[in-house]
C-alpha cells in the first residue's frame, strides 16, 4: 500500500481573505443604512396617519363646520409633526354636510401633506425630499348637539 500526496498550489483553504472581507463589510454597512431608512421612513408615515387620525377625530367633536376646520388645524401644530417636516404640514379639511343638516351627521375628512427631506431619514447625505400624504375620515354624530 502506497501513499500519495499532493503538492498544496500555495492556496490556503477555508481561509477569507482581508479584501473579501472589505467588501462583504462594505455591502453589510449599505445593508443597514438602507433598512435604517426605510425604518425611518415607514416611521413617519405612521406618526402623519395617526396625526391625521387625531385631527380628523378633533374636528368631527367639534360644533360647527369652523371650529372643526380650527380644531383640526389646532391638532396638526400640537402634534409635533412639524419638526418631522421640512416645511409647515399643509392642512386640507373637508366637510361632507349630512343629511338635512350642514354639519351633524355628515363626515370630515383631513388630508395632511409633508415633505420630509431624504438626509434626515437615512441620517448620511441624500438629495431630495420625499412627500408623504396621508388622510382621515370621521364621521360626526348627528346627536352630538
Amino acid at each position: 500500500m502506497s501513499i500519495t500526496t499532493t503538492s498544496d498550489s500555495g492556496r490556503d483553504g477555508g481561509f477569507v481573505s482581508s479584501v473579501e472581507i472589505v467588501y462583504v463589510g462594505f455591502v453589510a454597512l449599505l445593508v443597514v443604512v438602507f433598512l435604517g431608512y426605510l425604518g425611518r421612513l415607514t416611521a413617519s408615515g405612521v406618526q402623519a396617519t395617526n396625526v391625521a387620525q387625531h385631527a380628523a377625530r378633533a374636528a368631527s367633536l367639534a360644533p360647527s363646520p369652523q371650529e372643526g376646520v380650527s380644531a383640526a388645524r389646532s391638532a396638526v401644530d400640537q402634534s409635533g409633526i412639524g419638526n418631522r417636516c421640512e416645511s409647515s404640514p399643509a392642512v386640507d379639511v373637508v366637510v361632507t354636510p349630512g343629511a338635512g343638516d350642514p354639519w351633524f351627521g355628515g363626515s370630515v375628512t383631513v388630508t395632511i401633506t409633508c415633505d420630509v427631506a431624504q438626509s434626515s431619514l437615512s441620517e448620511v447625505w441624500t438629495p431630495g425630499t420625499r412627500t408623504l400624504v396621508v388622510s382621515d375620515t370621521q364621521p360626526i354624530d348627528r346627536f352630538q348637539g
